[in-house]
C-alpha cells in the first residue's frame, strides 16, 4: 500500500539526488557550447553540400597558386560543371523519387559547385574569385536542400498517418529520452535530459536542461504548456504531472506520479477500549476514530496539548465522543468533574466522581463556582512548577489528573446575565488553555456551534477541535477557524447518515475526515461496572434534579359554606383557596396580588388607577396598564364607566375568584415594576 509517508520519502530522495546533481553540474559556458554543437549535428546534412564544396575548391585554390595551370583546365572545369548542374537541375525539377535520387543530386551539388570554384580560381586567384567561387557554390547547394526538405515533409507525414492509424496503447513505459522528445513536439526544442530518477512506487522525476533564451519559470507556470506536454508524453490514466522551476541552475524539473492506490477502509463496530477493561495511564492517548482514506487509528491527547472542543448537529455523534472520553478517563486514577445542562448524557457517569459536588446541572452560577476552585488548583500546581524550574507535569510528580467535561456549552454562555457570561468565558479559557500543562484536561462540547455560544476566545486555546455534521461553512469555521471550510474541512456536506462522522484538526496538521467508533449505553455500563470494581471508595457525585416533590401548584375546586360558616353543604361564599391563583389555575405573582386583592374588595364599585395609588399598591412613576390589559383580555376584568375622569375596573362577575388575604406589611413592601 502506498502511504503518504512513502510520498514523502520519495519526494526527499529526489530532492537530495537534484541537490548532488547540480552540486556537480558544468558550467553555463560549457552547456551552451553543447547546445551549438547538437544543433548542428542535427542539422548537418544541410551544410554538407557546402562543406564539400568549400573543401575540393580549397585544395584546387592551393594548387593554382603552387603551380602554373594551362588554359585547358578551367574550360574542362566550366564545361563539367555546367553539364552536372544542368544534370542535377533537371531531376530537381522532374522530381526523381528513386532512392538513387539522393545520390545524384548530393552528387552533383557538390560537383557543381566545387567545378565553377575550380575554374574561377584557376583563371583569377584572387579575393574576389573566392568569393564569386563560394556564392557559386551556396546557389548550387539549393537544388539539394529543396529536395531534403521535401524529403523529410514527405517522412513525418508518413509517420503521423501512421501513428493515427495504430491501436492506442493502454500504457506507456517511457524511456530516459522521452521527456526531452516531448519537450520538442510541445514547442520547446533542445531540451537535454540531464538525469532520471525511478522512485519505488513507479514515479519518475526528470530533471532537462533548457536552451538558452527558454526560462523554466515560462514553461512550469503555463499551464497550456503542461497540458500539451502531459498530453506528448501520453501517461497512463489517472497519472499526474509536475512541472517545476529548477531556480538558478536553469533546469526544468518534471514528475510523473502514478495514481495513489484504492484504501479500502474498515470500520470496526466495537471500540478497543471494551478489550482492555483496566486501569489506564492518563498519559496514555485516547483511540477517538478512524482516518476515513487511510483507515489509520486517530488519537485525541488530554494532557500533552491543549483542551478539545467537539461541536456539531443534534444526534450526529457528539455524546457518543463524549461518553469514550469519559470512558477513557474513568479508567485512570482521575478526578471527574462532570458538567452537563442536559443532565442526562453524563449523569451515568456521576457514580465515579470522587466529591458530592462534581456534578454541575444547569447552574451557571454553580459551574462558575466549580471553574474557579479548579482554577485555584491550577495556580497551586503551576507555583510548584516554577518553585521547581519546570514548564510542565511529569508522570511522576504524583498529582491527581482532574478532567473538567463540559456537555451542553450553550447552558452556561446563552444566558441573559452578561457579567456572569464574561466570567464563566474568562475562567474557561484560561482553565483550558493551562490545564494540561498541570494533569487538567478539558473537553467541551456544544450542539448550538454559533459564534455566540463558541467564542473565539474558548475555541482558539482548544488545540483540538472536532467538527461533527454542520449545515454551513459559518458554522464549519465557528468550531475549527476561520477559512478552513474552504481548505478541505467540510464538515457542512455530511449528511443525515453521516453519523459519526467528523472532521478532526490539531494544531500544526492538516484536518483529516474521520469516523467515531460506536459506544452504545450497555457498552458503557460494562466500563462503569468495571471502574466501580478499580475504585470502590469513590462516593460519587449527586446529580442535582429538579425539585419534582412540590406540591400540584393547581388547587382543588372550591367547596361552598354552610350555613353557620363551616364546611359542608349549603349555599354560602366559597372558603378561600390556599394558594393565590387566577381563574385559570395559574398562580398570582406576588407583586400582582395586592391589585388582584383590591379589585377584590372593591366588589360591584371597582378601582381606578388613581385610587391605586392611593391606597399603596403602586406610585406615580410606575404602570399597571399591562396587567389590567392582560386581564381585560382573558375576560378577568371589565371596564364599567369612569370616576373622577379615570376608567374604573372590576372583576367580571363570571370570573370572580376570592384570593387569600396578604399579610399586614405587604402594602409596605409592595411595589411595581417602573416598566410593566
Amino acid at each position: 500500500m502506498f502511504t503518504t509517508k512513502d510520498t514523502d520519502h520519495v519526494t526527499a530522495a529526489a530532492e537530495a539526488a537534484y541537490e548532488a546533481f547540480t552540486a556537480t553540474r558544468t558550467s553555463r559556458r560549457a552547456r551552451m557550447l553543447r547546445a551549438a554543437c547538437s544543433v548542428l549535428q542535427r542539422r548537418a546534412s544541410y551544410f554538407a553540400p557546402a562543406a564539400g564544396a568549400v573543401a575540393w575548391g580549397g585544395w584546387i585554390y592551393t594548387e593554382a597558386w603552387l603551380t602554373d595551370p594551362s588554359w585547358q583546365e578551367p574550360v574542362a572545369y566550366g564545361a563539367t560543371g555546367i553539364l552536372v548542374g544542368a544534370v542535377t537541375g533537371g531531376a530537381a525539377v522532374l522530381g526523381i523519387r528513386q532512392p538513387a535520387a539522393f545520390p545524384a543530386l548530393y552528387g552533383g551539388t557538390v560537383a557543381t559547385g566545387t567545378l565553377l570554384w575550380s575554374s574561377w580560381q584557376v583563371i583569377a586567384p584572387s579575393l574576389p574569385g573566392a568569393a564569386i567561387g563560394l556564392v557559386g557554390a551556396a546557389a548550387a547547394s539549393f537544388p539539394f536542400w529543396g529536395w531534403l526538405a521535401k524529403h523529410r515533409l514527405d517522412r513525418d507525414k508518413l509517420e503521423a498517418k501512421a501513428a493515427k492509424n495504430a491501436p492506442p496503447k493502454a500504457e506507456v513505459v517511457l524511456a530516459p529520452d522521452d521527456v526531452a522528445g516531448a519537450l520538442e513536439a510541445t514547442g520547446t526544442p533542445g531540451a537535454a535530459l540531464e538525469q532520471m530518477l525511478r522512485h519505488p512506487d513507479g514515479s519518475w522525476t526528470a530533471i532537462l536542461s533548457l536552451p538558452v533564451g527558454v526560462s523554466p519559470r515560462d514553461v512550469a507556470s503555463s499551464a497550456l504548456r503542461v497540458s500539451r506536454l502531459e498530453a506528448a508524453l501520453r501517461l497512463a490514466p489517472g497519472w499526474t504531472l509536475e512541472v517545476v522551476d529548477g531556480g538558478a541552475s536553469h533546469h526544468l524539473i518534471v514528475t510523473a506520479r502514478p495514481p495513489a492506490p484504492e484504501v479500502v477502509v474498515e470500520f470496526p463496530t466495537r471500540h478497543p477500549l471494551l478489550d482492555e477493561l483496566e486501569e489506564w495511564d492518563p498519559w496514555q492517548p485516547l483511540v477517538a476514530a478512524i482516518d476515513i482514506e487511510t483507515g489509520e487509528e486517530v488519537y485525541l491527547h488530554l494532557l500533552a496539548r491543549a483542551g478539545i472542543l467537539v461541536a456539531g448537529l443534534q444526534r450526529m455523534g457528539k455524546s457518543v465522543l463524549l461518553s469514550v472520553v469519559v470512558a477513557h478517563l474513568a479508567l485512570t486514577r482521575a478526578r471527574l468533574i462532570l458538567v452537563d445542562g442536559k443532565l442526562v448524557e453524563l449523569s451515568m457517569w456521576a457514580p465515579l466522581c470522587q466529591h458530592e459536588d462534581d456534578f454541575v446541572g444547569r447552574d451557571p452560577l454553580a459551574f462558575l463556582a466549580k471553574l474557579l476552585e479548579v482554577q485555584r488548583e491550577i495556580d497551586r500546581r503551576y507555583a510548584r512548577l516554577v518553585k521547581e524550574g519546570r514548564t510542565k507535569a511529569e508522570p511522576d510528580d504524583g498529582w491527581e489528573p482532574i478532567a473538567v467535561i463540559v456537555d451542553e456549552l450553550a447552558t452556561f454562555i446563552d444566558i441573559p446575565d452578561r457579567k456572569v457570561r464574561a466570567q464563566i468565558i474568562s475562567v474557561l479559557r484560561d482553565v483550558l488553555s493551562r490545564g494540561p500543562a498541570c494533569l487538567v484536561p478539558v473537553l467541551v462540547a456544544s450542539q448550538k456551534p454559533q459564534d455566540d455560544v463558541i467564542p473565539s476566545q474558548i475555541r482558539d486555546v482548544c488545540g483540538q477541535k472536532v467538527a461533527l455534521a454542520t449545515t454551513t461553512p459559518e458554522m464549519t469555521d465557528t468550531i475549527l477557524g476561520r477559512g478552513w471550510a474552504k481548505k478541505g474541512a467540510n464538515a457542512h456536506e455530511f449528511g443525515e447518515n453521516d453519523k459519526g462522522r467528523a472532521v478532526l484538526l490539531e494544531d500544526g496538521s492538516r484536518p483529516r475526515k474521520v469516523q467515531t467508533f460506536p459506544f452504545e449505553p450497555p457498552e458503557r455500563r460494562l466500563v462503569i461496572e468495571r471502574a466501580r470494581e478499580l475504585w470502590p471508595d469513590r462516593p460519587g457525585a449527586r446529580v442535582p434534579l429538579p425539585d419534582i416533590d412540590d406540591p400540584d401548584p393547581r388547587p382543588e375546586p372550591p367547596t361552598p359554606r354552610g350555613p353557620g360558616g363551616g364546611g359542608g353543604g349549603g349555599g354560602g361564599r366559597p372558603v378561600l383557596r390556599a394558594v393565590p391563583t387566577y381563574p385559570d389555575g395559574s398562580r398570582i405573582e406576588e407583586n400582582r396580588l395586592e391589585m388582584w386583592q383590591a379589585l377584590e374588595k372593591a366588589g360591584p364599585k371597582g378601582l381606578t388607577k388613581g385610587e391605586a395609588v392611593r391606597m399603596g399598591i403602586c406610585n406615580h412613576h410606575s404602570t399597571i396598564t399591562p396587567w389590567l390589559n392582560q386581564w381585560l383580555a382573558q375576560g378577568w376584568v371589565e371596564e364599567s364607566g369612569k370616576r373622577d375622569r379615570s376608567v374604573v375596573f372590576v372583576l367580571s362577575a363570571a370570573q370572580h375568584t376570592p384570593v387569600a388575604e396578604a399579610p399586614a406589611d405587604s402594602k409596605e413592601n409592595a411595589s411595581c415594576p417602573a416598566s410593566m
